[in-house]
């Protein structure tokens, strides 16, 4: 579930489940992860193909800034649960980017903050249905991130099954 409402249900996954059930827990938690990030890539370039671009200069904004910290990351919050998770989301301006790229607020170009404010807008700006890009990405790219994720979980599980025998 999203916070827009966005559900994705998997059905008909018996093969894989079967398949999945013959392969040792590591193998199938690193094929999993990988379908997943296979998945999460189809939804990616959909959002950066509709993420919007600064067209005139702003102080502290740079064109593209948004559009290029989008990304497919590991969700910890799965890893800790012991399963395999990623997530689509814009990545913040912390850790090394932010010692690399500057400290991280309003004032540095670099940083991609505002990408809430374009998404679900504020109490003085509502996005139309052209902003949300990253909703609209998941709701228009979903059965395809799904249909990517079961082939590409298949064969994952069948390679890794056949490097360990």
């Amino acid at each position: 579930m999203a916070a827009d409402g966005v559900y994705i249900k998997l059905e008909g996954v018996d093969d894989l489940k079967r398949a999945m059930s013959d392969v040792s827990g590591k193998i199938r938690k690193k094929a999993i992860t990988s379908a997943l990030r296979e998945a999460g890539k189809v939804i990616q370039g959909e959002a950066r193909a509709n993420a919007p671009v600064l067209s005139k200069p702003a102080p502290y904004r740079k064109p593209g800034t948004v559009k290029k910290s989008i990304v497919v990351r590991a969700s910890k919050f799965a890893r800790k649960a012991g399963d395999a998770g990623v997530y689509v989301s814009v990545r913040p301006l912390s850790g090394k980017r932010q010692v690399k790229l500057g400290k991280a607020g309003a004032k540095n170009p670099n940083d991609p903050f505002y990408w809430r404010f374009l998404e679900f807008g504020t109490k003085f700006f509502k996005p139309g249905a052209g902003l949300l890009f990253m909703t609209n990405a998941a709701k228009s790219k979903g059965p395809e991130a799904i249909r990517t994720f079961m082939a590409s979980a298949q064969k994952q599980i069948e390679r890794l099954a056949n490097r360990v025998r």
